[in-house]
């Protein structure tokens, strides 16, 4: 618990003393204290930081009915509690991966896969401007990998849709998983919130479901921006034009009839994390914007790479999760922006560059689609050890079955 406390006392203290960043977490604060005041003000609040940049709350009402609290607190207090358990949040998604995999979530390997993901550009990116991604991450995860059967499977899948919509992708991966009940009960939990919203913010509610979600220009000024990360955004930097509709959605709905049928594979396969991240990859990729804090999905998936290959003696697939690790660390967020000081017209190098999020999302739905397991590793790799073989078993056997326009964002992402 020390790690978070740290990052959180030197968050509040930046903040403070540079009123830098967290931007997000600023409109989520604003948008919270906007609805205190009564209906029909959510959506009329902005936030402009200290860059120029004028942020809008983009959320449904129940976001914003969740995040009351905050907007009682001081600014520089609240970047920091939020920073706080949002590493919490970071280090529970290493844990019940690990527990995922069959691995034991000491304290030890938690730390370790927490320090390792902290510079990763999704995960500091997301950490930077204060965003809600690994919340939902973590809910989506527990609700899937806990296995069907339970009474409330799915409805983490509701609630975190109700909050962003980006994971409503996970109800269509129930519906091709199978499980109908789990994402009856996920639309039903999903429904919950939009009726909290109208008992709640009736007016506030009605302009975002009559249509204000559908205003993309209060989430990007421009979709050629690198930050957007989504096939969308590769398109539109290749032809470096913002209109790439006519190719974007046919190309879009294939991807996500495909990736959906690979993750559904992948959890017929037993491989139920695979699949679930498989979904995840689905859902960034056709998405109209995927913000470069939607992809901390990466932290599961660089967990994954490197404990399979690490169990199973697969130096190649410790050094791919190792450079993958890299790739990411040096975002082209950080490098071709902080090089050229804009983020549009790219040519070359960059191009390849800019769309590195896109390449590897796709190349690894490929990869998925050629082996649905997912890995070569045989389904004994990834389960806990068994217990020491009793001396009564002379063969030492046991009974264990293995079985920007120049504005790189123009509103809240």
């Amino acid at each position: 618990m020390l790690l978070p406390i740290l990052l959180a006392v030197a968050a509040a203290a930046v903040h403070r003393t540079t009123g830098l960043f967290w931007g997000d977490f600023a409109v989520y604060q604003a948008g919270a204290a906007a609805a205190t005041r009564g209906d029909g003000h959510l959506y009329e609040v902005t936030h402009q930081g200290t860059d120029g940049i004028v942020l809008g709350f983009t959320y449904p009402p129940f976001a914003a009915f969740l995040l009351q609290p905050i907007a009682y607190v001081d600014p520089s207090v609240g970047v920091g509690i939020w920073l706080l358990v949002s590493v919490v949040a970071l280090s529970a998604v290493v844990g019940v991966t690990l527990r995922a995999l069959g691995v034991a979530a000491s304290a030890g390997a938690v730390l370790t896969g927490t320090v390792a993901l902290l510079p990763v550009f999704p995960v500091a990116g997301h950490l930077q401007v204060g965003q809600v991604g690994l919340f939902l991450m973590l809910i989506v995860l527990v609700d899937l990998l806990r296995g069907p059967g339970r009474r409330w499977h799915g409805l983490g899948v509701g609630i975190a849709a109700g909050v962003k919509l980006t994971p409503l992708i996970f109800v269509a991966y129930l519906v091709f998983t199978g499980r109908w009940r789990a994402a009856g009960v996920a639309l039903a939990g999903f429904a919950a919130t939009i009726g909290i919203g109208f008992a709640w913010r009736p007016q506030d509610s009605a302009r975002f479901w009559g249509g204000g979600l559908l205003d993309t220009d209060r989430v990007t000024g421009d979709p050629r921006t690198v930050l957007n990360q989504s096939l969308h955004g590769a398109l539109a930097r290749l032809g470096d034009t913002a209109d790439v509709r006519a190719v974007w959605l046919p190309l879009a709905a294939a991807v996500a009839v495909a990736g959906l049928v690979i993750a559904a594979r992948c959890a017929r396969a037993g491989e139920p994390l695979l699949g679930v991240l498989a979904c995840a990859v689905t859902g960034l990729l056709v998405s109209p914007v995927s913000w470069h804090h939607h992809w901390v999905w990466c932290a599961p998936a660089l967990t994954l790479l490197v404990v399979r290959g690490r169990r199973a003696g697969h130096r190649i697939a410790v050094l791919l999760g190792v450079a993958l690790w890299a790739v990411l660390v040096l975002s082209a967020g950080w490098t071709v922006i902080g090089l050229r000081g804009t983020d549009l017209h790219f040519q070359g190098w960059e191009l390849l560059h800019t769309n590195t999020y896109v390449l590897v999302g796709t190349a690894a739905l490929g990869w998925l689609a050629l082996r649905p397991g997912g890995s070569s590793v045989d389904a004994a790799a990834t389960q806990p050890e068994p217990a020491a073989t009793p001396a009564a078993q002379p063969e030492g056997r046991d009974e264990t079955t293995v079985n920007r326009a120049d504005t790189i964002e123009g509103g809240i992402r």
